[in-house]
């Protein structure tokens, strides 16, 4: 699972990948206003109301074209996030199953971003 890391090496590591994503040519991913994607800002209402849910036990980060893009060429990407709890089906093919509620759209960085980026 995840952990705690130290802010100096969040930084480098943002840094690297904004060096390796930050070509013309690609890879990178864009923002709808077609910046540089550095990331997102994902409000705390919104966590709440998926976290609420007692048999959540984290949450599921997807990433999805944008829906002002679909169908269109180009990186523009942004971020569906939902509730996850354990998948108790026997025949499970995976370990957590969506719990219904799925967030989507949050503020990309730029403009939206900490001090990190």
């Amino acid at each position: 699972m995840a952990t705690i890391i130290d802010p100096a090496l969040a930084k480098s590591l943002i840094q690297e990948y904004k060096q390796q994503n930050s070509s013309d040519e690609g890879p990178g991913l864009l923002t709808p206003d077609n910046q540089r994607l550095n990331g997102f800002f994902i409000d705390r209402e919104s966590l709440a109301s998926l976290l609420a849910n007692p048999k959540v036990v984290g949450i599921s980060i997807n990433l999805a074209k944008h829906a002002d893009f679909v169908g269109k060429p180009g990186n523009y990407f942004t971020l569906l996030y939902s509730g996850a709890e354990l998948n108790t089906d026997e025949n499970a093919k995976t370990p957590y199953v969506n719990t219904g509620d799925i967030c989507g759209g949050p503020p990309p960085c730029p403009p939206f971003c900490t001090n990190l980026s």
